[in-house]
């Protein structure tokens, strides 16, 4: 009997049907669905009143002082959830850890859920697209920094650079500058800028390439994530291989090869389970794609999911596949690593963490047949799958530690405060 017909008749074998595959990869109970808070009226939606009069000793003794040690106030921008997804959490928790006193500044609905809120404070904006709102909306927040005593300014990323550009100067602060891609998206355009942080070397050699900053303005900050202690994949022999291919689905090629992929995974009698995890443009076709090839019965859409969840969902699977080429530093393939997971990735320039078969298997986007061999080589030879998972763990412990990334963060943080803001 195939695969097929055991699942249909119902005989116990692991994981064989999409509901049992469902409850293993997203527990008991339903995934997550995480409604983002509706974003208040007007162009400014203040601190969150119940984190005034619930912030951390630090917090409130900084409040006001601006004269004690450096309250930092991390900027968001409209893609700084793409950007650093799971990473901003172990960077809030590290600073706090020091301790430091950290503020958020972010979009209104910005989803909080996981943060450490409080002691970390938190002050939201609304869209101000008209210039004089926008000017109010930058006096406004201003004075909750200089209520806070904030001292330095972090533009997390690209999106957020031009309102901490416009905080920086109004509130005479300094501040730094993320990097998360190679899009040319961040320059230091004015004196305040202290660092631009690119977090991959490929990253630092486009900002120095570019000339966005002076060589000794440009340091590398690697983003760190919590990594699990050994490998996760292919636990129990008698579990249907869970694999997962997520990103964002804008483009249809580089989808409807892995949808081809898992056709012939299909097609072989594998005993597989799939999951595409995303949303965007492309969704509609794929989905008709997916039925035109009847892989409905072992294919499961999954809606974006926040990096919190998701993180829980890959320590489920078996195999990750990012399939999009990409120049932003993908957080979602290093969150993969850090769960355990082996991953197959199409090209990815920004990430240095990707090590061609020592850390990933690489493949050209869009291209199913290439895809296919390499899925077909880690179900064939398991032990060098969690072979290839337990080496992009130990490249995770080297270098993207979270308590590394703070400590570095933090001296960073001291020497862009030890020099006085100058003048143009």
């Amino acid at each position: 009997m195939d695969a097929r017909s055991r699942r249909n008749a119902g005989l116990p074998r692991g994981i064989l049907t999409r509901p049992d595959a469902q409850r293993a990869i997203f527990g008991a109970a339903r995934p997550v669905e995480t409604a983002a808070r509706p974003a208040r009226r007007g162009f400014f939606a203040g601190p969150r009143g119940r984190y005034n009069t619930c912030m951390s000793q630090a917090a409130a003794n900084s409040a006001g002082a601006p004269a004690k040690a450096a309250h930092v106030a991390l900027v968001a921008g409209s893609q700084t959830r793409d950007d650093l997804g799971a990473v901003l959490r172990h960077l809030v928790v590290g600073l706090l850890d020091v301790p430091m006193p950290v503020s958020l500044i972010c979009p209104a609905g910005t989803n909080l859920q996981k943060l450490p809120v409080p002691p970390l404070r938190v002050i939201e904006y609304g869209p101000a697209r008209m210039s004089f709102l926008r000017r109010r909306m930058v006096e406004a927040l201003t004075g909750q920094l200089e209520s806070a005593g904030v001292g330095l300014l972090h533009a997390l990323d690209g999106s957020a650079l031009p309102l901490t550009r416009q905080l920086a100067a109004e509130a005479d602060l300094a501040y730094v500058a993320g990097a998360c891609s190679l899009k040319h998206d961040v320059r230091a355009g004015d004196h305040r800028c202290r660092f631009l942080l690119a977090a991959s070397a490929p990253i630092e050699r486009m900002l120095v390439e570019s000339h966005a900053a002076p060589a000794e303005m440009i340091r590398r900050l690697r983003p760190g994530v919590h990594q699990v202690r050994s490998a996760t994949c292919f636990i129990n022999p008698n579990h249907a291989t869970a694999i997962i291919a997520s990103g964002r689905l804008d483009r249809l090629g580089p989808f409807a090869a892995v949808l081809e992929a898992f056709d012939q995974l299909r097609q072989a009698q594998r005993e597989c389970v799939f999951f595409l995890i995303g949303s965007g443009r492309a969704e509609a076709r794929l989905r008709r794609l997916a039925e035109k090839l009847q892989l409905m019965e072992d294919l499961t859409f999954v809606d974006r999911q926040e990096p919190a969840q998701l993180a829980g969902i890959l320590r489920a699977a078996d195999i990750f596949v990012s399939p999009a080429h990409t120049q932003r530093l993908d957080v979602e393939l290093l969150t993969a690593m850090a769960a355990g997971v082996p991953v197959l990735t199409a090209e990815a320039p920004a990430a240095d963490f990707v090590i061609e078969d020592r850390t990933a298997l690489v493949f050209p986007a869009g291209d199913s047949a290439e895809l296919t061999v390499k899925l077909f080589s880690l179900l064939e030879d398991r032990a060098a799958a969690r072979s290839l998972a337990e080496a992009a763990l130990a490249h995770l412990r080297e270098h993207h530690s979270p308590a590394k990334m703070a400590k570095q963060l933090v001296q960073l943080y001291h020497d862009a405060m030890r020099a006085p803001v100058g003048t143009d």
